[in-house]
């Protein structure tokens, strides 16, 4: 047996599921082996980066360890934004690397990949041969699953191609882990408990762990029970789709009526929401509010995460063992659920005017939400355009959103969309895009095709850099040069061998994207929205208007 075969056999162990990469000198041995392996699919990109992203993918619609892997020196430095972009969402992901042995003569892909993976915010190991070889592919897997972060793993060309003299003998990493969270602190939640039975005013905000935790109906019975508002982070936005108490995403992307409710409350609980930055907008959103966190990691100390009492424990079963609590004390009341709160979120919407360079994005995302299916999975990439999805676009109950903003980086929805799709079949998968961060991918659309997946693409199509027109703009600078004349996506998407239609009208979004879902496979819809219209951030960010953004009313959930 040789070292690369038997690194395979390792992988396999792991139960990683599938396998994304770029094959080149430093990997094709290890993927020859996993290539003809019948318990693994080998899911091939066209670039680095995006194998990664798709890894990345992959454990963000799974909660399993994502696994990527590419050719040493260029085939790693091509994944730099993606490791990062990893590292931000905490994603467990291991992306096993070639790497150009020391005493090479030929060193012209050679690289410091320690170096370079840490920069990226990775941890990195190498193999340093056969006989550590079990504990250090094990030590990697763990230190991804454990950490919640990218890992790189080093495999030197060398040493890759020597033999065994002995049994192969692999432990998982599965087998050494220890538990995710402790037990919840009998003092930690007295505090909690003792806060909320006085709170006048709560709020609870669930963020993207509270979903992962299947924590729902314990906040639910939570926030009836203390009469707290309900709000989401942007990362689990829909998770109350259709509760007549939920007031939508807490922060950047908050409705003004949410932001008047916000600014009066006196308790805000986070439940498997960090409550950083721009979830509190820098922690001017809840002014008036002490502040708790339920989360399973240790007490963070990031800048921008607002001080408070800290509660380390699953989200689920921290809940309800509040709410077991405030059973025992016999606590229910009105809180924030009072008519003039009601006042507040009913209050008539605020009218836009129709803009006449292309298609409204406000009344598109409001077409689309009654449209989509209960069971449909979205993911949205980022750039401008991704404030209206985020703002104006009712998720179905029972469905699921994801959003790549993460870095702030451009271009990694579509392969952020293949891994999810890959580990989710069966489900309508739609892909929120603008048109500038999809060309940066666009050779991705034949992995769509060559895997025969199912994935329907909704440009957002101002024909430019939204972020950067608008901002030069807002700068009085000459705006034009972030635009550009639009290509025909219905076009290249034939052209990979999908199809697609060009809308025209906002109202005909939900009967174009049905359309996606049916015929399967690739389907773009080519939406030229108004290049001119600005989000409701960034009209109060960059051009200092109030933001004047309706609640998304849960009647318009299809």
């Amino acid at each position: 047996m040789k070292v690369y075969q038997a690194i395979a056999e390792a992988i396999v162990a792991e139960d990683t599921g599938p396998i994304f990469g770029l094959m080149g000198d430093g990997n094709m041995s290890l993927w020859s082996v996993l290539g003809r392996d019948p318990r693994v699919r080998m899911v091939s990109s066209r670039h680095e980066a995006a194998a990664v992203s798709m890894a990345d993918g992959h454990f963000r619609a799974t909660g399993r360890i994502g696994v990527a892997t590419v050719t040493c020196g260029p085939g790693l430095t091509q994944c730099g934004t993606s490791l990062v972009c990893a590292a931000r969402n905490r994603s467990a992901l291991v992306l096993i690397a070639g790497e150009v042995p020391q005493g090479a003569k030929n060193r012209m892909q050679g690289l410091d990949q320690r170096r370079f993976a840490e920069a990226c915010e990775a941890r990195y190991f190498t193999i340093t041969g056969p006989d550590a070889l079990a504990e250090e592919i094990a030590e990697a897997f763990y230190a991804a699953r454990v950490h919640r972060g990218p890992v790189v793993l080093g495999l030197p060309m060398d040493i890759q191609e020597r033999s065994f003299d002995w049994d192969f003998a692999y432990r998982p990493s599965t087998d050494f882990l220890p538990p995710l969270a402790p037990a919840p602190s009998e003092e930690a939640l007295e505090a909690v408990v003792e806060k909320l039975a006085a709170a006048e005013r709560p709020v609870i905000v669930a963020g993207r762990g509270a979903r992962y935790a299947g924590a729902k109906e314990e906040i639910l019975r939570l926030a009836d029970r203390v009469g707290a508002l309900l709000a989401t982070s942007l990362q689990a936005k829909g998770l109350f789709a259709g509760h007549p108490w939920d007031v939508g995403i807490a922060g950047t992307f908050a409705s003004a009526p949410t932001e008047a409710l916000m600014a009066e409350a006196d308790f805000v609980l986070g439940v498997g929401a960090e409550l950083g930055y721009y979830t509190s907008e820098g922690g001017l959103l809840f002014p008036q509010a002490e502040v708790a966190r339920i989360d399973i990691r240790p007490a963070p100390e990031e800048i921008g995460v607002l001080p408070g009492l800290y509660l380390r424990a699953d989200a689920r079963k921290a809940v309800a063992a509040i709410n077991e609590r405030l059973e025992r004390r016999q606590v229910r009341k009105q809180g924030f659920r009072t008519p003039a709160a009601r006042a507040v979120l009913d209050a008539p919407p605020h009218q836009y005017p129709k803009p006449e360079d292309g298609l409204d994005p406000r009344a598109l995302m409001r077409s689309l939400g009654p449209a989509l299916p209960p069971d449909v999975l979205i993911t949205c990439g980022v750039g401008h355009f991704f404030s209206f999805p985020a703002m104006y676009l009712a998720v179905p109950e029972g469905g699921d959103i994801r959003f790549s903003s993460q870095f702030g980086s451009i271009g990694q929805g579509l392969s952020l969309a293949i891994g999810v799709g890959v580990a989710t079949p069966g489900r309508p998968h739609l892909l929120i895009e603008g048109d500038g961060s999809l060309m940066m991918y666009l050779q991705e659309l034949d992995t769509v095709v060559r895997e025969k997946m199912q994935l329907t693409i909704l440009v957002m199509n101002d024909a430019g850099f939204g972020a950067e027109v608008h901002k030069l703009r807002a700068k009085g600078m000459d705006q034009t040069l972030a635009q550009w004349q639009s290509p025909d996506f219905v076009a290249l998407a034939r052209a990979f061998g999908g199809d697609g239609v060009r809308l025209q009208r906002e109202a005909d979004v939900g009967d174009a994207v049905r359309r996606g879902f049916v015929r399967g496979g690739l389907f773009v819809v080519d939406a030229r929205v108004s290049p001119s219209t600005v989000s409701d951030p960034y009209s109060k960010i960059h051009f200092g208007k109030p933001n004047t953004a309706p609640l998304l009313r849960p009647a318009a959930v299809g």
